[in-house]
C-alpha cells in the first residue's frame, strides 16, 4: 500500500538483499539506464517514472462509526481503485570537480475510481509535484560539505515524527489511500556537513489540500550524527511562524482557532545497531517530542521507543520488534493544553503510521499505541510482514478522531458537549503483507487487515460498532 510508502521497501534495505535505487544507479554504466538522457562529465540528465496502481475494499470501514450522521447514507462495505503517475528529469551540471549545481521538475497525476473511505467519489488532479535546484559541493566525506537547495521538493526530519509528508492527499486530489505526494510547495534547505555529522536550516510551507489549508508556515533545525551503517542520533528544534490550524477543546465545539500559531518543538532522536552495543543483528530505537505555545499556554509531549532482532541463523531470517508510542491528551480538567500536535508526520507502517485502519481512525494525538512486527524472508523475492496493533486513548473525554466522537453528556450545569471516549481501549488490529519483487524496477504488494473496536469504541452512545476489514493490492515501478 503506497499510502505507506510500500513498506517493501524498508524490508529490503533492512535485510540488505536488494540494493536501493540509489546504489543502483551508482554501480550502472550510464548507457546502461534507458531513463539517461544525456551523461558526460559537465551535465548529466536523467528521466523519471514513479507509478502506482492500486485497489482496495473495506467492510465495516470505521468501525461502523459513520453511521451516526443522520444527514448522510454512508456504505460501510466499499470496493474503489487508485492511480498515481509522476514524470520528471533531474538535472546535475558540474560547475567544478568539487562543485555542481542540480535540479529537478516533475507532474503528478493522481485519482480514485470509485467512492473511497471518505466517499470522495472519482476525485483527481494533475498538478506541478516538484519543482526544485541547489548548489552543492562534492568533496570527500572527510572533509567540509555544504548543499543549498529551495523550490517544491521532498523533506524529513529524522524518521518523520513531526516532518515528513509536506502536501495534502486525498479528496480533490484523490488517491487517499496511496497517499502518494509528499513534496513541500517550498522547502528551502541549508546543509553543512563533516563526516557524520550534519548541521541544517529549514523553512517550510507545505503543499495543502485547497478545501483544508491552514496556512501553515514553520522554520527551524537538525543537528545529526550518525555513524556506521545504520546508527544515528540527532535534534530537530521548529517554529510555527503562521497557521491557521484549529485545535479542539473538551466539551467546547469552538475549540482554539489558530491554535497552531506560536508554535515551538524540540525533537530528539536515536537509532543504535546492535554491533554498537555487542549485540549484532539488533537494533534499538528512541525519539521525543516537546511542544510548548506560550500564546495559548500549550504544553504536550511525545516520545516513541523500539527494540527488534533479526535471527539471521533461522529459516525465513525472521526479523522480529517491539514499539511503544505515546502522544498527550488534552486533560479536560486543566486549564493549559496538553494535546499533542502530531504536524506533518508520515513514513510508513513502520515508523509513525500506526495499523493500516487505525492510522486512518486515531491521528498521533491523544492516544498510546503498542506494535509487534515480524518479517520473513521467503525468497530472494518475496517477504511477509506481520504486525499487531493495540491502540489507547491517554485521555478519557478528550478529542480523538471521528469528529473528535462529540455528543452530549447530562452534567450538573446541564447537557453539555463532550467528546473522545470513556473507555480507554480503541482498537486491536492485526496486518498481514506479501511482497514480490520482480526486479529492482517492479513491485507489487498484497495486503489485508483486521481491526476490532475496543471498549472505548463499542461504548459510544447510538453506535452499532463493527470489526474493520481491509484488503488491498498495489502495483509499483519506479525508475
Amino acid at each position: 500500500m503506497t499510502r505507506f510508502r510500500l513498506p517493501l521497501v524498508l524490508a529490503l534495505a533492512a535485510l540488505g538483499q536488494v540494493p536501493n535505487g540509489h546504489a543502483q544507479r551508482a554501480v550502472s554504466h550510464p548507457a546502461a539506464d534507458p531513463m539517461t538522457l544525456i551523461a558526460n562529465e559537465q551535465v548529466t540528465l536523467k528521466a523519471r517514472l514513479d507509478a502506482t496502481l492500486a485497489g482496495y475494499a473495506y467492510s465495516g470501514t470505521w468501525f461502523g462509526l459513520a453511521s451516526v450522521n443522520p444527514v448522510n447514507s454512508f456504505a460501510g462495505n466499499r470496493a474503489w481503485g487508485e492511480g498515481w503517475l509522476n514524470l520528471g528529469i533531474d538535472a546535475v551540471v558540474r560547475l567544478h570537480p568539487w562543485m555542481e549545481v542540480y535540479a529537478g521538475v516533475g507532474v503528478g497525476a493522481s485519482g480514485t475510481l470509485g467512492a473511497d473511505s471518505y466517499d470522495q467519489r472519482n476525485q483527481g488532479a494533475i498538478s506541478l509535484e516538484n519543482a526544485f535546484a541547489g548548489l552543492r559541493t562534492r568533496n570527500p566525506a572527510s572533509a567540509w560539505n555544504i548543499d543549498v537547495s529551495c523550490g517544491q521538493q521532498d523533506y524529513g526530519v529524522g524518521t518523520g515524527m513531526l516532518i515528513w509528508q509536506g502536501v495534502g492527499n486525498g479528496f480533490e486530489r484523490g488517491a487517499g489511500g496511496l497517499m502518494p505526494r509528499l513534496a513541500w510547495e517550498n522547502a528551502t534547505v541549508a546543509r553543512v556537513s563533516y563526516g557524520g555529522l550534519s548541521v541544517e536550516a529549514f523553512y517550510l510551507d507545505p503543499n495543502e489540500l485547497r478545501s483544508s489549508d491552514t496556512h501553515t508556515r514553520l522554520a527551524g533545525g537538525v543537528a545529526q550524527y550518525r555513524w556506521g551503517e545504520k546508527s544515528r542520533v540527532g535534534f530537530a528544534a521548529l517554529h510555527v511562524l503562521e497557521s491557521d490550524m484549529f485545535y479542539p477543546l473538551p466539551r467546547d465545539p469552538t475549540g482554539i482557532p489558530g491554535g497552531r500559531k506560536g508554535l515551538d518543538a524540540l525533537q530528539g532522536f536515536a537509532q543504535i545497531e546492535g554491533s554498537n552495543f555487542g549485540v549484532n543483528n539488533a537494533w534499538l530505537r528512541g525519539e521525543f517530542a516537546i511542544e510548548r505555545n506560550r500564546w495559548i499556554d500549550m504544553a504536550a509531549y511525545a516520545w516513541y521507543g523500539e527494540a527488534g532482532y533479526r535471527f539471521v541463523t533461522l529459516p525465513l531470517v525472521p526479523a522480529i520488534s517491539y514499539a511503544y508510542a505515546h502522544f498527550s491528551g488534552d486533560d479536560p480538567s486543566t486549564a493549559r493544553y496538553e494535546r499533542f500536535d502530531p504536524l506533518y508526520y508520515g513514513n510508513g507502517l513502520d515508523n509513525w503510521w500506526f495499523g493500516a485502519s487505525s492510522s486512518y481512525a486515531f491521528l498521533n494525538s491523544n492516544v498510546d499505541y503498542h506494535r509487534v512486527t515480524l518479517q520473513l524472508l521467503v525468497t530472494q523475492q518475496d517477504y511477509v510482514k506481520v504486525q499487531y496493533l493495540r491502540a489507547f486513548a491517554d485521555r478519557l473525554s478528550s478529542p480523538i478522531q471521528f469528529g473528535q466522537a462529540t455528543r452530549p453528556v447530562l452534567t450538573p450545569a446541564g447537557v453539555t458537549l463532550t467528546n473522545g471516549v470513556a473507555n480507554h481501549h480503541l482498537d486491536d488490529e492485526v496486518y498481514v503483507e506479501w511482497a514480490h519483487v520482480f526486479s529492482p524496477h517492479w513491485t507489487t504488494a498484497l495486503w489485508s487487515s483486521v481491526a476490532m473496536p475496543g471498549q472505548g469504541i463499542r461504548d459510544l452512545p447510538n453506535v452499532n460498532s463493527a470489526t474493520w476489514c481491509a484488503a488491498g493490492i498495489t502495483l509499483k515501478v519506479k525508475y
